[in-house]
C-alpha cells in the first residue's frame, strides 16, 4: 500500500473519530479518468452513516447518475486500498476544512516521529563510530598497522602508535612523585602526560598488570600554584579530563595526580610523598 494511500486512509478514520456520528460532512472522491470522461462521486452523509457504509455498504439511491451509496463504498474502498504499484491512480479527495486539519495534524505527527527516529539512528550512528575507532585502536595495538617502522622504543618500553610514535614505560617498583619524575628523566623522558582520552585509555588499560586496586603517578602537578594543573611539559590542563567525581579535593596537601585504582583508575589528587607504581613516556626514535 503506497503512502499516499495510507495517509488517506488515516484522514478518513481519523476524521470519523473526530466527528460526532450526527455531524454531516460531505465527501467528493474523484476516480480518475473513465471511458466516459472524468468520473466522480459526490454525496453527503453524517459522520456515523459514513463509516456504516464502509463497513457495510447501503442500498440507498445515490446523488448523481443513479449510483447507488453502496456502489460508491465500494467503489472509494477499492480505489482506497487498491495496489498503487499498477497503472492504477488514487483519484483525490476533497475534504472539509476539519479533514484538512487532520491532514496537518498527522503529516506533524508523522515528521514527529521522523525526528525521532532520527536522534535514535544518530545514536546508533555514534556508537558504531565508536566501536569501529576501538577496533581500529586494537588493531594498531595488536597488529602495530598504524606505526612508523623506522622508529622505535627503548628496551622496556611498549609501542603507542597514535600519539604519535610514543613509548611508554610501567615500572615495576614504587616511589614517590618527585623519585617517579627523576626516574623518567634519568631514562630521556618524563613521567607520562595522558592529555587525551585515546591515550589515557591506553594507558588505564595497561594499569591492570598492577594488582588489583593499585595506583600509579602520571605527570600533572598543582605544585607551583594551588588549583593550576599543570603537565610535565610546562603547559596547563586544559580541555578533556577523567577526574573521578568530586576530584581534585585535596586543595595544598595533596598537589599530585594519579590514576587511582579503586576508581576504575580514574583521576585523584593525592599527597606526593606517597610511594606507588608510575608510569615514564619517551618518544620512539630512529634506531
Amino acid at each position: 500500500m503506497g503512502v499516499k494511500v495510507l495517509i488517506v486512509a488515516l484522514v478518513i478514520m481519523v476524521t470519523l473519530q473526530k466527528a460526532s456520528a450526527a455531524e454531516e460532512m460531505t465527501i467528493n472522491i474523484n476516480m480518475g479518468e473513465s471511458a466516459g470522461g472524468q468520473q466522480s462521486y459526490k454525496s453527503q452523509y453524517t459522520a456515523g452513516a459514513f463509516a456504516e457504509l464502509l463497513k457495510q455498504g447501503g442500498d440507498t439511491e445515490g446523488d448523481e447518475g443513479g449510483t447507488t451509496d453502496s456502489q460508491l463504498g465500494q467503489a472509494y474502498v477499492q480505489k482506497l486500498f487498491q495496489d498503487m504499484s499498477g497503472n492504477s491512480q488514487l483519484g483525490t479527495l476533497d475534504m472539509t476544512d476539519m479533514g484538512q486539519d487532520m491532514v496537518i495534524a498527522l503529516m506533524l505527527g508523522q515528521m514527529k516521529d521522523m525526528q525521532a527516529q532520527n536522534k535514535e539512528m544518530q545514536g546508533q550512528l555514534k556508537d558504531l563510530t565508536g566501536q569501529v575507532k576501538n577496533l581500529t585502536l586494537d588493531l594498531c595495538l595488536t597488529k602495530k598497522t598504524c606505526c612508523n617502522k623506522t622508529l622505535t622504543c627503548p628496551s622496556g618500553y611498549e609501542r603507542f602508535c597514535e600519539k604519535p610514535d610514543m613509548c611508554y614505560k610501567f615500572s615495576t617498583d614504587e616511589k614517590n612523585y618527585a623519585d617517579a619524575r627523576s626516574a623518567c628523566q634519568a631514562a630521556g623522558g618524563s613521567l607520562a602526560m595522558p592529555k587525551d582520552q585515546a591515550t589515557n585509555d591506553f594507558l588505564r588499560n595497561q594499569l591492570t598488570r598492577y594488582p588489583s586496586g593499585s595506583d600509579a603517578w602520571f605527570g600533572l602537578t598543582d605544585l607551583a600554584q594551588e588549583g593550576t594543573w599543570v603537565w610535565e611539559d610546562g603547559t596547563p590542563l586544559t580541555g578533556w579530563s577523567n577526574w573521578a567525581p568530586g576530584e581534585p579535593n585535596g586543595g595544598s596537601a595533596e598537589n599530585c595526580a594519579h590514576w587511582h585504582g579503586s576508581y576504575g583508575y580514574k583521576w585523584n589528587d593525592r599527597r606526593c610523598s606517597h610511594s606507588q607504581y608510575y608510569v615514564c613516556e619517551v618518544s620512539a626514535a630512529v634506531p
